[in-house]
């Protein structure tokens, strides 16, 4: 195999994903991100590795749901169009691609881009990139037991997709074995998706940096990229840092990718996804697993050191500015379900913006007409989940190459 000279634009978890499996490959690889690597939307999500939930959010109903949250303080997903045409654009898109039939293909694509992920993360830990990651399966729970209904649903789909691993139903018992935390007298009915796993995210950021570090890659934080120029049968990448050339340049900058390629005549239907977290210890019965709660529709990891709650998913994101009483509603809407845990300052609230398509379907592959140049972005709210999958894909283009 050709050893190739590989510049990665992006530090985030999908961006570090692609330059573990690149280097694995045996190629000279260089990292390039304008900030702290795993520092922007990496920073606050759940962690969780769900090959069970894997599925495009266009689906039947999503844009009426959202709209209709528009006015709510505390929806989960909410749309506000405005007079802003790029979403606009998106959005007609997102509804043309919200069929049944678009549904189940895209599904079909996740759950065949997750065949191995669960390989894959244990592959890291063999060799030797050191992150927190728990197996404990993701536990669904709902005080109105016809709420899960929809997860069980979107579960069938899975599985007619081709995924085949285990659903289990929880009675009070076992819901109680699965997660102590879990106040019962509240709590109507639970599921657990057996195989799903949750990492803390800014461990496996900084356990692919120290492993990158120490295998060669060149990692260059502070190092913003402008412009990307094709120069014989190579790339020039320009940013305030300088310049560099590379054989092959992957892009995997989340929502930055947008304005990155379209000097190039390429415009991604990418928009930002705000989303918001909280993480803490507490005082309590603190969950050890992951839990999705039904009703407010949050997610809860319950990390070795401190518990982190996030969810929302707002269209369009327009700024990072965290929304301190939303953050605060979250917590309450959270804490409803528990037993006794609460949290206790200091309470550390983050706000980022997802790389949203207008499918869900994450962009991994080369760029239309650019040879060379390559595409591992907009991954939504899967980042994490697919981010090991999306570097072997990405290794695997690159080998393929001719």
């Amino acid at each position: 195999m050709e050893t190739r000279r590989v510049g990665v634009i992006g530090g985030g978890v999908v961006g570090l994903c692609v330059a573990y499996a690149l280097r694995n490959d045996g190629h000279d690889v260089t990292v390039l991100d304008a900030g702290p690597f795993g520092a922007g939307t990496s920073l606050g999500n759940t962690g969780w590795v769900t090959p069970s939930f894997s599925y495009p959010l266009a689906a039947p109903g999503v844009v009426r749901e959202g709209l209709r949250a528009a006015l709510r303080p505390d929806g989960a997903l909410v749309m506000r169009p405005g007079l802003d045409p790029t979403f606009l654009a998106w959005l007609w898109r997102f509804r043309q691609r919200a069929t049944l039939e678009n549904l189940r293909a895209g599904t079909r694509l996740l759950v065949e881009l997750n065949r191995h992920t669960l390989e894959l993360f244990d592959a890291y830990q063999t060799a030797g990139v050191a992150f927190e990651m728990h197996a404990t399966g993701l536990v669904v729970v709902a005080k109105d037991a016809h709420k899960l209904d929809t997860y069980r649903e979107s579960f069938a789909e899975m599985r007619r997709a081709g995924h085949d691993a285990g659903l289990v139903e929880l009675d009070r018992d076992a819901l109680a074995v699965a997660e102590p935390a879990l106040d019962l007298g509240v709590v109507a009915a639970g599921m657990q998706a057996t195989v799903d796993r949750f990492v803390r995210p800014e461990s496996l950021a900084a356990g692919l940096v120290a492993w990158l570090g120490a295998h060669g890659v060149d990692l260059r934080e502070g190092w913003p990229v402008a412009s990307l120029r094709r120069e014989q049968d190579g790339w020039r990448v320009a940013g305030g840092a300088g310049e560099e050339r590379f054989d092959r340049v992957v892009v995997a900058t989340g929502i930055g990718s947008v304005a990155l390629m379209r000097p190039l005549g390429i415009r991604l239907p990418i928009i930002g996804a705000k989303g918001y977290s909280l993480t803490s210890r507490g005082s309590g019965t603190a969950p050890r697993t992951a839990l999705y709660l039904a009703e407010p529709r949050l997610g809860v990891s319950g990390y070795d050191d401190a518990v982190r709650v996030a969810g929302v998913f707002e269209l369009p994101g327009r700024s990072t500015t965290v929304d301190e009483a939303r953050v605060g509603r979250m917590a309450e809407a959270a804490a409803s379900y528990l037993v006794d845990w609460r949290p206790t300052e200091p309470i550390t609230s983050w706000a980022g913006l997802r790389p949203a398509t207008a499918d869900g379907i994450p962009i991994i592959g080369p760029a239309d007409g650019l040879p060379g140049l390559y595409l591992a972005t907009g991954h939504g709210m899967l980042g994490i989940t697919l981010g090991p999958a999306t570097g072997a894909r990405v290794a695997d283009l690159v080998r393929a190459e001719r």
